[in-house]
């Protein structure tokens, strides 16, 4: 896509003011996904492919030719468009849309551009109404005008960013997308179920109950459920049906666990195609969601509401707060130890060695479900759904944080959370039968979210490093003999460095035998220096209008699904172009070279240079690998050295390679450095 948009930039440009007509134009724009398709142009802005003032240009046109059509279309039609599909059966919309216009006159025109459903309608309303074209075209223009880079340039931002992230890892970007679009997709959902499903479940409350009048041996149920209570009682029927679904699914997962059903297999395909796609980036923030899990996050937020409800008086409120942690831990405790399903990776001890049901994923369905439900009467009626749609991407989040890091078992995650689903809605039925008011927490939120927060934060920041390492993929010690090496075992190693994708990139030229300590300081007392670690603050200067090399963080790069572990630079030398520099990187093996278990490293040397993007400066490597080589082995010639030969099966794409290696060899360890680098994993934030 990229590349044909780069070779037909003039077709690119007219497809994005035709994409910003149709979102403009009546009825079309409430069908066409026109915002989501300026974000990608944005995109393509940010890779290069286009530019930015013809796609900003060729937006504003669009969206004022489109608003044109539009104005003489209600204009010249008047009340027949009620007639048109698909307004005919969305007359909701077009009631609205001339309420607004009504409100807010002139203004609506600029306003309505940004109020979702409505801004396709807005101009044609504007035509039904009879305002004045001259007046129309001049707000019309204004509101193009705005409207074009606020939609354009967010997609700029999300493609520097994963330009960046391609730098890094593929399949990093790939996650980030995935986790977006799966987030956006559940809070449009939830919306969605709420604003269509909620107003009707009132009626079918009532024709349930007249259904079960007629029906003497249900009488019993009726009251149970159906018998008028304190409002809102139209949402009983949804969450009897997520009791009985969530008790089903749970039950069913259980006997696949039990009798090894097909589940079973599937989630260990599950397991080693998710190890397959780890990064050491997506593995902190992977690490870091699991953590709003834990009990020293969990705990702290179910104490202060308790406390908020026990405040406010609401005995059975606070009781069924109190029965949704309780009973949780005491479910996934006893379950645990009674199906005794072993992990994945052994990472605890007693109880939680066992897997099955997560404790994540049941608990917090259970604490944030359960918040959600006491929280979303002090919202506004529009925005009941919010709490709903916040809890349901954390609890998503977490249980799928549990699969990524490997703790546990697809089984596990599904049958904790169709458990802590039929706990959530079980309490809400009984809650629902003794409630003496529905906004117990209100004005308590602020206070809730708070301690949430901070809690998370203290967790997060004391624990990370150490969990970071628990979850860590750990690969088994190879021995091989230091004298083998040196002769011919090189040639074992891998010759090309593979990215996160699994597709070779830069050729693998270097390869050292010695501690992290000693490779570092031998390196360092040859004049390279460390670079500037990269971090939020440092990030920041790549948006400097004319920064220096020598100023700027440099991008890690992945390996096998590690970062590299030693990352060096070498500038002003003599020989080398003014304005680039040489990066020198290494990556763990799992190989020891004995007798003396010295850890092996592969690494690359590489030149880089600025690239020049649109708001943004960064270094990027480029694909020239023989200069770069012959400058090291110059410099380590007093060192135990040698230049080996490795015949190339392909030519490296782009690139120049010889197929040199240079073996380091720095001698036998000190004895409290032999175990450094076996399998240490580089922070992505961390030279």
């Amino acid at each position: 896509m990229v590349l044909w948009a780069g070779s037909h930039p003039h077709v690119s440009y007219v497809a994005v003011g035709i994409v910003a007509f149709l979102e403009s134009l009546a009825v079309v724009g409430l069908i066409v996904p026109g915002v989501v398709m300026l974000f990608g142009a944005g995109a393509l802005v940010a890779n290069g492919a286009l530019s930015i003032w013809p796609v900003l240009g060729a937006a504003v046109v669009g969206a004022i030719a489109g608003d044109g059509v539009s104005y003489w279309l209600g204009r010249h039609y008047r009340r027949r468009l009620r007639e048109w599909w698909p307004l005919r059966r969305r007359a909701d919309l077009l009631e609205r849309a001339e309420t607004f216009v009504r409100s807010h006159g002139g203004k609506s025109v600029l306003l309505g551009r940004f109020v979702g459903a409505l801004r396709p309608l807005i101009p044609a309303v504007a035509g039904m109404l009879g305002m004045s074209p001259g007046r129309f075209c001049l707000i019309s223009a204004a509101s193009a005008m705005v409207w074009a880079p606020l939609y354009v340039l967010p997609g700029m931002v999300v493609g520097l960013s994963l330009l960046l992230a391609r730098e890094v890892a593929g399949r990093l970007a790939f996650l980030l997308g995935v986790l977006f679009f799966s987030g956006w997709t559940t809070v449009r959902l939830i919306r969605w179920t709420h604003d269509r499903f909620g107003p009707r479940l009132l009626a079918w409350m009532g024709r349930s109950r007249a259904w079960a009048a007629g029906h003497p041996g249900l009488a019993r149920l009726q009251r149970l459920f159906f018998d008028p209570g304190p409002p809102p009682y139209r949402l009983v029927a949804l969450w009897m049906a997520l009791l009985v679904a969530g008790a089903w699914l749970f039950l069913g997962v259980l006997e696949d666990v039990v009798t090894r059903d097909p589940l079973v297999a599937a989630g260990e395909s599950a397991y080693h195609l998710l190890q397959q796609w780890r990064t050491p980036l997506a593995d902190v923030v992977m690490v870091l969601i699991s953590e709003l899990g834990d009990a020293a996050v969990v705990f702290p937020l179910a104490l202060v509401v308790l406390a908020g409800l026990l405040w406010r008086r609401a005995w059975w409120d606070a009781l069924c707060w109190a029965a949704a942690g309780g009973f949780g831990e005491l479910a996934v405790t006893v379950i645990k130890a009674a199906v005794r399903m072993p992990r994945p990776i052994p990472l605890y001890e007693h109880a939680s060695a066992h897997s099955f049901p997560s404790g994540h994923a049941t608990m917090s369905m259970v604490i944030y479900g359960f918040l959600a439900v006491l929280a979303s009467p002090t919202m506004p009626a529009r925005a009941r759904w919010m709490p709903y749609a916040g809890a349901t991407l954390l609890i998503v989040n977490i249980a799928f944080s549990r699969l990524y890091l490997g703790a546990h078992w697809l089984a596990d995650v599904v049958g904790g959370l169709a458990l802590g689903l039929a706990w959530v809605a079980l309490l809400t039925l009984a809650r629902r039968r003794r409630m003496q008011r529905d906004d117990v927490l209100h004005g308590l939120m602020p206070l809730i979210l708070i301690v949430f927060l901070g809690a998370a934060a203290w967790h997060t920041s004391s624990r990370l490093a150490g969990d970071v390492e628990r979850y860590a993929v750990r690969d088994p010690v190879e021995h091989t003999l230091a004298a083998d090496w040196w002769a011919q075992a090189w040639r074992e190693m891998p010759p090309y460095r593979l990215d996160l994708e699994g597709d070779e990139e830069q050729p693998l030229n270097l390869q050292v035998a010695g501690t992290r300590p000693a490779v570092r300081h031998a390196l360092l007392a040859k004049g390279w220096t460390e670079p500037l670690a990269l971090s939020a603050q440092t990030a920041l200067r790549w948006l400097l209008p004319a920064p220096p090399l020598k100023d700027l963080p440099i991008l890690p790069q992945p390996h096998n699904g590690r970062y590299e572990s030693l990352r060096l630079v070498l500038r002003g030398r003599t020989g080398m172009v003014e304005g680039e520099q040489l990066v020198l990187r290494l990556w763990t093996t799992s190989v020891q070279l004995d007798p003396d278990r010295v850890p092996l490293w592969v690494g690359t040397v590489t030149r880089q240079r600025l690239r020049h993007l649109p708001l943004m400066r960064f270094p990027t490597t480029v694909a020239e690998y023989e200069q770069p080589l012959a400058v090291l082995a110059e410099m380590v010639v007093d060192l135990q050295s040698k230049r080996v030969f490795r015949p190339l099966a392909r030519p490296v794409a782009g690139g120049k390679w010889s197929g040199d290696v240079l073996l380091i060899r720095l001698g036998a360890p000190d004895r409290h450095d032999a175990g450094d680098g076996g399998h240490r994993t580089a922070s992505p934030m961390a030279p």
